[in-house]
């Protein structure tokens, strides 16, 4: 899997965050399954035929049947293990990758059915309990573990961010469609699709389809390697200091002396399986907000900053953003910003004798835009503070708490040509 992000959420959120993790557990990866048919060709014709495997993960849903929701798949689905999308001819999940970086996986599990029919109930539980200290848990719970959707099972329990668990006898279902669209819909209708196969799989062979996963794409153990430096400089001015990696070879960040002080460009990057980490991040504030009764967006995404309270704000980003590493923040900073007086105060004092120079919501506010172009499969703006791209399977996150919006732009296109 991915590095993992740390998510800084707080108070319900947290509770929330918990049961989604819970139910993570039990993933497997994206899958496609492809139906066989006598001559035909293709991501099916290639690995079908062969003795059925009546336990194989890629058998419950075909590659057309996989397509609306991840499009055409770039690879036959395959066979991977429940926690990582490296394909694994034993692998107990099958992973479904399409265009534009989406995925889903299914993962089957032939005797648990009975046993997570008793776990299903435990935001119930919790909310119950919850309650009688928090008047509300038992509400938010149920939102975080959603149950009864009506389909061809017993028992159905989604968890916001794409995790559908299916159980009908002693059969489990995993559907996890948090790489493509993290939609309910999406993950009943897949579900229906692989239930009604249960007993009766395709003559697929997800094993087979192992060989036929490209390897993942040759990186430099330092990710200062990635770009020359003159190409760097390029996008966002002449270097003040040599570009820095960190010990993992996974980040680097570029300094950049300037008039309004000095800019941090700090870039990280995931290597593998990036486009599942991408999506993840598109929609998951979404889906935090649907938990808990919030709205999705708010009249800060147009609000911008100017003179002293943009420099101030600009103050307040630069003191969130320092708390953590590059990388580590999912959510944007403004999500865990406290503005109390002392903190006012800081940021007041901090904008009034700048050593850096303010961040990028100083002229884009704190925008979110899941709609940039460029050379890469797909890319957002995060709240004004944090820039995600992916391509060819690779996410790159760069934090603007000090970065020129429009440099910080340039430079992360620059980094997409060279994955």
């Amino acid at each position: 899997m991915p590095r993992s992000h740390s998510w800084p959420l707080s108070g319900l959120a947290v509770v929330a965050a918990t049961l989604v993790v819970v139910a993570g557990c039990n993933r497997g990866d994206n899958s496609n399954t492809s139906q066989p048919k006598p001559g035909s060709s293709g991501l099916v014709g290639s690995v079908a035929g062969g003795e059925p495997a009546g336990q194989d993960p890629c058998t419950l849903v075909s590659a057309s049947e996989a397509a609306p929701y991840v499009g055409a798949l770039t690879v036959p689905p395959y066979r991977a293990p429940d926690d990582d999308d490296k394909p694994t001819v034993d692998g107990n999940s099958c992973v479904y990758r399409g265009t534009n970086a989406r995925s889903f996986f299914i993962r089957p599990d032939w005797t648990g059915g009975r046993m997570m029919s008793k776990v299903s109930n435990i935001p119930n539980a919790l909310g119950t309990a919850l309650s009688k200290g928090a008047p509300g848990m038992d509400t938010l719970a149920n939102r975080v573990a959603q149950h009864g959707e009506p389909g061809p099972w017993d028992q159905a329990t989604f968890m916001p961010g794409g995790t559908l668990l299916v159980t009908k006898g002693d059969t489990l279902l995993t559907v996890d469609v948090s790489g493509a669209s993290g939609q309910k819909s999406d993950a009943v209708a897949i579900a229906t699709i692989a239930m009604g196969r249960v007993g009766h799989p395709l003559g697929y062979d997800g094993a087979k389809a192992v060989a036929m996963v490209p390897a993942p794409k040759a990186h430099p153990a330092n990710a200062c390697d990635l770009v020359p430096r003159s190409e760097v400089e390029a996008a966002i001015g002449p270097l003040s200091a040599a570009p820095l990696p960190d010990s993992t070879g996974e980040e680097c960040t570029y300094q950049v002396a300037t008039a309004e002080g000095s800019r941090t460009y700090p870039v990280a990057f995931t290597w593998t399986n990036g486009g599942h980490a991408y999506n993840i991040q598109k929609h998951m504030m979404a889906n935090i907000g649907g938990m808990l009764g919030a709205p999705t967006s708010s009249p800060m995404d147009t609000m911008k900053p100017t003179g002293n309270m943009g420099a101030m704000m600009g103050a307040m980003m630069k003191m969130v953003g320092s708390a953590g590493q590059p990388h580590s923040n999912a959510a944007s900073p403004l999500d865990t910003m406290k503005p109390t007086a002392a903190n006012l105060k800081k940021a007041m004092a901090m904008a009034s004798t700048p050593t850096t120079a303010p961040g990028a919501v100083t002229t884009v506010g704190f925008t979110t835009d899941t709609t940039l172009q460029g050379p890469w499969d797909n890319a957002s703006l995060l709240h004004g503070t944090q820039l995600f791209a992916v391509r060819n399977d690779v996410l790159v996150a760069m934090t603007l708490e000090t970065a020129d919006y429009n440099k910080a732009k340039a430079l992360l296109a620059t980094i997409c040509t060279h994955l």
